[in-house]
């Protein structure tokens, strides 16, 4: 083998990277690959929405309608996330309660009136050796006692109800609902009094009477708590018996006013039948049922807004849940009484009475609810 120089060298290694190249290099055939000519597809872009003018819409009235569209508002959503299904309409009653009666004579409502007293505490009990007579000397002595403290009572609350008049003219807090409350007991306690200082001093014996027949006479300080559970008792069958008794005048109220979603209080033709439904006298001419409704109605008003500003009844118990819904003529079946079914029947009060159609005021709209739930379609 033939040794080169580096000039040769560099020569053949000038040559042999020429011939490389061109052996890569393929000549252009005139017609263009197909494949060249592929371009990687793009990722599709997803169509836009089109754009929504939000314009705000005429409101429309909110009527009640009973037989085609549910008042009931929409469910609320729980801490959690859940939905919390609630029963937003008043409780349906089926069968017509039984007539308030009892077995026993007043006497005898009298003796186990003092009895249950004397086991809850309200009363001291006898002594245990004690005969007949002295028994008797000593239950009659322990009524004394207890009328002397109920009638204490209203002075005490007379002075704690000018404390809270004082504070709020002071310009101190407002007064709350149990404040309010506890005011308008006191305002009715203290036009009781006289009248019943007077039955207590002449005949003491008359009081079981007046507990069962006129149990509006009593202040609210000097009842027992077997007479307090039968005058509760009495006032919800009187509901329910007018609610079955009157239930097409309720159903005439909802027909005739559900397209306007109020009913003035002029406009009604049996005004005692919503004062029965309500708890409230209905004596009198008609002049004075309407009187009585619009007053009592224009108290709920103020009422709803104050449960609305502390949690829609939250911190109520459920003596204080029946007794509100009872002043808005809802009476809960034994199906629906618990703390949770009473405050999902006072929220679709709360929520429904808010909405105010055309023309309608605070009173007018509330007693189209009360024609709802006397009517039962709701």
């Amino acid at each position: 083998m033939v040794a080169l120089n580096p000039v040769q060298t560099v020569f053949w290694a000038r040559v042999d990277a020429i011939h490389l190249r061109r052996l890569s290099t393929v000549a252009p055939t005139g017609r263009p690959d197909p494949a060249d000519d592929k371009v990687p597809p793009l990722s599709p872009t997803p169509p836009r929405k089109p754009k929504t003018a939000l314009k705000p819409g005429p409101v429309k009235p909110a009527a009640l309608r009973s037989d085609h569209s549910s008042p009931h508002p929409p469910t609320h959503s729980s801490p959690d996330g859940k939905k919390a299904s609630h029963h937003y309409h008043p409780p349906r009653h089926v069968h017509p309660p039984k007539a308030f009666q009892t077995d026993l004579s007043v006497l005898e409502l009298a003796k186990r009136d003092i009895v249950e007293a004397t086991e809850k505490g309200v009363l001291d009990p006898p002594p245990k050796d004690a005969g007949s007579i002295k028994r008797f000397g000593h239950h009659v002595f322990q009524l004394l006692k207890f009328y002397f403290r109920g009638l204490k009572a209203i002075n005490t609350h007379r002075k704690q109800v000018a404390t809270i008049r004082k504070r709020v003219q002071s310009g101190g807090a407002l007064p709350t609902r149990a404040e309010i409350r506890f005011m308008r007991t006191y305002k009715q306690d203290a036009l009781k009094l006289v009248p019943f200082m007077l039955i207590v001093l002449v005949a003491e014996e008359v009081v079981p009477f007046i507990a069962l027949y006129l149990p509006r006479m009593l202040p609210s300080t000097c009842v027992l708590p077997g007479q307090r559970n039968r005058i509760i008792l009495k006032a919800r069958t009187s509901q329910l018996q007018a609610l079955f008794r009157d239930r097409q005048m309720y159903e005439l109220i909802c027909k005739e006013h559900q397209q306007t979603g109020f009913v003035p209080v002029q406009s009604l033709k049996d005004p005692a039948a919503v004062c029965s439904l309500l708890g409230l006298p209905a004596w009198g001419p008609s002049w004075l049922a309407s009187r009585r409704i619009g007053q009592h109605l224009g108290n709920v008003t103020e009422d709803d807004e104050r449960l609305r500003k502390e949690g829609n009844g939250r911190s109520l118990t459920i003596a204080e849940l029946q007794e509100a819904l009872s002043e808005r003529g809802i009476i809960p079946t034994p199906e629906r009484d618990s703390a949770e079914d009473l405050r999902d029947q006072l929220r679709w009060w709360l929520d429904t009475s808010e909405a105010m159609p055309p023309g309608a005021d605070p009173v007018s709209r509330r007693l189209l609810l009360v024609g709802i739930i006397g009517s039962q379609k709701c």
